[in-house]
């Protein structure tokens, strides 16, 4: 049995015409039709009813009040499949994206500047897939990729956003409570917050090479604390739990804003970098052209920022 107890749609369609233009000849001129197949319809539809919808006067029609009601309550109906059926059409032809990023790369480095790129490209589709499970692009999932690594991928075309610096971070609490926090070595009798979900960290930086990196060979005196995301890393260095390793790309607008300090002004370069990667296939489709290049332009405001840093630290 079906839902609705309607009599045939098309009916309505007739009804609709003929009521808003309170004419059968111009009702039949929109619809393709006689006028006498007009006036059987809206017959057919009254008798369906066992309501009059029209009163026939000489030369004219007036809708019923009982005809009027139908007439409102029929408009919003369609007017809303109209409407649904024009934002189905635009989404099918807006460009779609999808990028896959780490999650600490999403949240704190892209998240941040996707209003920029819904303001120049307004029709594109953008989503957003953060994990640290990276999903290559020509997948069918996934039209860039952010990696982390040496930009030599098979089959991948890599364009280099930058490099990155590792370097201590802490909150301003934090160091003011631990004033002889100055040198490397220091960093032994402190907290230190630890990344630690399954793999090496990116780069192959832990607490461990830089503290060597500096020339460090001792064993941290304190038990420090470990964390599986490194949002949460930051979230406990901000909170004052101890001293973290800060990834440029993520803490360098943190101590911009001076929610992070660096105790120590010694930083490990790595080796590799972030890349944009797509398919060999993908690379010139204009909307994922139009993605990498703004990426690259944040990318490269990325370096501005750290180039201020460094003259500001020279200067003072």
């Amino acid at each position: 049995m079906s839902k609705y107890r309607l009599p045939p749609l098309d009916l309505f369609h007739t009804f609709e015409a003929v009521a808003r233009h309170r004419s059968f000849t111009l009702a039949a001129g929109e619809l393709c039709l006689t006028q006498s197949a007009v006036s059987r319809q809206i017959k057919t539809l009254e008798d369906a009813l066992g309501l009059r919808l029209f009163r026939r006067l000489h030369r004219a029609i007036e809708v019923t009040a009982e005809g009027q009601r139908l007439f409102e309550s029929v408009t919003r109906g369609l007017d809303d499949v109209s409407a649904c059926l024009a934002a189905l059409g635009a989404a099918a032809k807006a460009p779609q994206i999808t990028v896959c990023a780490s999650v600490a790369f999403a949240w704190f480095w892209l998240m941040p500047r996707l209003e920029r790129f819904g303001a120049l490209q307004p029709d594109v589709d953008l989503r957003v897939l953060a994990t640290d499970q990276p999903v290559l692009p020509g997948t069918g999932e996934v039209d860039v990729a952010i990696l982390f690594g040496s930009g030599q991928w098979e089959g991948l075309e890599a364009r280099l956003l930058f490099g990155e610096r590792v370097y201590p971070v802490c909150s301003p609490a934090y160091l003011r409570e631990h004033p002889a926090l100055h040198r490397p070595e220091d960093l032994l009798d402190q907290t230190l917050l630890h990344l630690e979900y399954g793999k090496p960290s990116f780069g192959g930086v832990d607490w461990r090479t830089w503290l060597l990196r500096q020339g460090v060979n001792g064993q941290p005196v304190r038990r420090g604390l470990r964390f599986n995301s490194y949002p949460m890393v930051l979230q406990a260095a901000e909170a004052g739990h101890g001293v973290a390793l800060g990834w440029s790309y993520v803490t360098d607008p943190l101590l911009a804003d001076g929610r992070l300090v660096c105790p120590v002004e010694r930083t490990v370069e790595t080796r590799e970098g972030y890349y944009l990667c797509t398919s060999n296939d993908a690379t010139h489709t204009p909307g994922i052209m139009a993605f990498l290049d703004w990426l690259s332009v944040e990318a490269k405001g990325q370096g501005d920022l750290r180039m201020t840093q460094r003259n500001a630290t020279h200067t003072e």
